[in-house]
C-alpha cells in the first residue's frame, strides 16, 4: 500500500505486515522517507461489488457448464462459469470428454502397483 507525504508528496510506502495501521477511527504516525517530517493517516475499508446477470439462477435459465481443469482428470468437474455452480459430470460427458470414472482409475493403479 502506499500514500504520498502530505509535505513533499514523495510517495510512502505503508507495511502492514504486523496489522499496523488496519484499524479504521485510528490515528496512525508515520516519518516521510524524504523530508523526514512526521504526518498522520487514517484507514479506511471500503468493499466494491461487481454485479453481472446470472439468468442460470433464475426460472428457465440454463448454467453454461465448462469442464474443469483437474488433474488426476478422473476429478474433474462441470462449472458454471457465471454462478460457479459445480456439479460431477454425466455418463454421457465422460464419454464426450474421454474422462474415466475414479473406480475405473484405481483399478488402473492397482495393476500398475509392482508388488
Amino acid at each position: 500500500m502506499s500514500i504520498n507525504c502530505p509535505y513533499c508528496g514523495k510517495e510512502q510506502y505503508i507495511n502492514h505486515d504486523d496489522g499496523y495501521g488496519y484499524e479504521e477511527d485510528e490515528i496512525y504516525s508515520q516519518q516521510c522517507c524524504g523530508c523526514e517530517k512526521m504526518f498522520v493517516y487514517t484507514t479506511q475499508i471500503s468493499f466494491d461489488y461487481n454485479v453481472e446477470k446470472a439468468d442460470c439462477l433464475n426460472e428457465d435459465g440454463l448454467h453454461e457448464y465448462y469442464l474443469t481443469s483437474t488433474q488426476p482428470r478422473c476429478f474433474s468437474k462441470m462449472e458454471c462459469k457465471v454462478c460457479g455452480d459445480i456439479r460431477d459430470l454425466t455418463d454421457q460427458e465422460r464419454k464426450n470428454f474421454g474422462i474415466e470414472t475414479i473406480e475405473e482409475f484405481k483399478k488402473q493403479l492397482e495393476k500398475n502397483i509392482p508388488f
